[in-house]
Order: C-alpha cells, then sequence, then structure tokens
C-alpha cells in the first residue's frame, strides 16, 4: 500500500494528519488527502494507510521522540509482519517529525495544561490621594495585572488587583513557600 504514495505524498499525508490531529484542522478529510496525493488505491486501503500513519505519528508525538529514539522505532515499524512500514517512508518520517516536532510538542503541552498558565504580568505602585479613612492616606498600595492565558478557545484573561503592604508580605511568603516545594523536587 504504501509503495503507491511517493516520499512527497507520504510528506502530504503526514502533514495533513498532523493538522487534523494537533492543530484541530478539520478540512483535513480522509477523502481530501486522498484526493491530494492521488492515491491509486480503493478507499478502504487508503483508509487504512492513514490509520497506519496515525498510529506511528501518534507514538512519536506521545514520547517526544529525539533522532535516535526515532531512527530507532521506525526501524522496529519496517520489520513488524503485519503492514510493515516501508524502508522508503523512514526518510520521510525523519524529515516530517524533524520539522514539526517542537510546534506538535507545544500544541500537546498545551492541551494537556489544565487550567490557564501565566502569560504576562506588570505591576506599580501607587500612593493613595483620597480614602474614606484618614490612616489611609499616603499609604503605598501595589497595583497588579496578570495576564492568564486560558485554552484556545476561551482566549487570555486579565487580572487586575490590588495589594497593601500586608497583602504583598503575605503573597511572597506563599511565592517563597512554593519556590521551595518545586526546589524538593528537582534535587
Amino acid at each position: 500500500m504504501a509503495a503507491q504514495l511517493s516520499g512527497k505524498s507520504v510528506l502530504g499525508v503526514l502533514n495533513g494528519l498532523s493538522r487534523r490531529m494537533y492543530f484541530d484542522d478539520d478540512s483535513m478529510t480522509d477523502e481530501f488527502l486522498k484526493e491530494q496525493v492521488e492515491f491509486g488505491g480503493s478507499a478502504e486501503e487508503f483508509s487504512a494507510l492513514l490509520r497506519r500513519y496515525e498510529s506511528i505519528l501518534s507514538s512519536i508525538a506521545a514520547a517526544h521522540m529525539e533522532f535516535t529514539q526515532l531512527q530507532a522505532f521506525l526501524s522496529s515499524q519496517t520489520k513488524k509482519r503485519e503492514n510493515p512500514l516501508s524502508e522508503d517512508d523512514v526518510p520521510v518520517f525523519q524529515k516530517f517529525w524533524k520539522s514539526q516536532r517542537s510546534k506538535i510538542h507545544d500544541t500537546l503541552v498545551r492541551r494537556s495544561c489544565s487550567d490557564g498558565r501565566l502569560a504576562d504580568l506588570s505591576w506599580r505602585i501607587d500612593v493613595k490621594s483620597k480614602a474614606r479613612h484618614v490612616d489611609q492616606i499616603n499609604q503605598p498600595t501595589a497595583i497588579v495585572e496578570m495576564e492568564i492565558d486560558q485554552s484556545a478557545a476561551k482566549g487570555r484573561e486579565i487580572l487586575r488587583f490590588e495589594m497593601d503592604e500586608q497583602h504583598t508580605k503575605d503573597m511572597l511568603q506563599h511565592i517563597t513557600d512554593i519556590q521551595t516545594q518545586i526546589d524538593k523536587f528537582t534535587k
């Protein structure tokens, strides 16, 4: 089956599959890919080929394979009894993975984050010149703005708040505690 596709066509199929699997491009249907690469076999044969390539691509992406791991993995795929990968496809997979590895990895990392991530942090110090109580006048406060990067569907959220001196000390203590815990696990 795979021998019916040229190296350029295999690369086209891999690019189309990656767009569908990792970049949510629904236009990359089986029929569209079959048309684009001018596959000579039946729809069932092409569908089986796509499933095979998807399986290999999923394994490579899930393991975030380095080049030597990729070579060993693809070599093992050529030696399978059922539905082996052709020797001609190996350099195409290697070329594809070399160019797409970081993009696919970034997408998988982004998808795996369940909550938002801090995208930007800015702050300034203000001194109150008006207040309900006299003791609050001329007290410095920190104005903090955090930009939280939510999932692709939600976009970014901006969180703004004020902190007086005590709240700032409390927050710094919490951050120190977090850093201490992270240091414990990274040693």
